[in-house]
């Protein structure tokens, strides 16, 4: 096997390395990381030199899919896992793509929670336990939720957002009969209070 090319790719970040294995071509892109730990230049290059910028070029195609993904719209750690999972990368590399991409700052969990927080609360006065079935449906921790909604809510946040809601659905707080007391007690119970 030789390498025939080695040029930068994606703004200095990775490297397109063009490999001749017996008159096939293959290209390969893998980070400038790692591309200068492993010491491959021109030339010659044995199996082993193959297979590691083989398993480079999975991880740093994972770590692109990642920041598309990002790009295209929020999700937590674990989503997107997932989604880079069905994309057909391994374990490791998708592990290793989401995890970079928390790390270096791509993804703010926190952040994530609190936006998703004002639109279900302050706008739709969703409860406490239907938001929090819906965080955990798009992967957040229930330790993160908990933690991102007592920071920022209190106690009586919630009565209001509870009055709120029974004023908009309705037009009132307090119920005239026990069949609107159902009524009333059965919409609070879907809604997560």
């Amino acid at each position: 096997m030789i390498v025939l090319r080695c040029t930068s790719a994606d703004n200095g970040e990775g490297v397109k390395i063009t490999i001749d294995n017996c008159g096939v071509k293959n290209t390969l892109t893998v980070s400038a990381d790692d591309f200068l730990s492993s010491g491959i230049k021109k030339g010659d290059i044995s199996e082993g030199d193959f297979e590691y910028l083989a398993e480079a070029d999975k991880r740093y195609g994972a770590r692109r899919a990642a920041i598309r993904i990002i790009a295209a719209g929020q999700c937590s750690a674990q989503k997107l896992y997932e989604k880079l999972r069905r994309r057909g990368f391994p374990h490791e590399c998708a592990k290793n793509a989401s995890d970079y991409v928390k790390e270096n700052g791509y993804i703010d969990e926190e952040w994530q929670i609190e936006s998703y927080l004002g639109d279900l609360l302050e706008k739709r006065y969703i409860g406490r336990r239907k938001f929090t079935a819906m965080l955990l449906a798009k992967g957040y921790s229930a330790d993160k939720i908990a933690a991102v909604t007592d920071a920022k809510y209190s106690d009586e946040d919630f009565a209001l957002f509870r009055r709120k809601f029974l004023e908009k659905t309705f037009g009132k707080t307090k119920p005239e009969s026990r069949e609107e007391a159902l009524e009333m007690k059965k919409a609070l119970y879907k809604q997560g209070y």
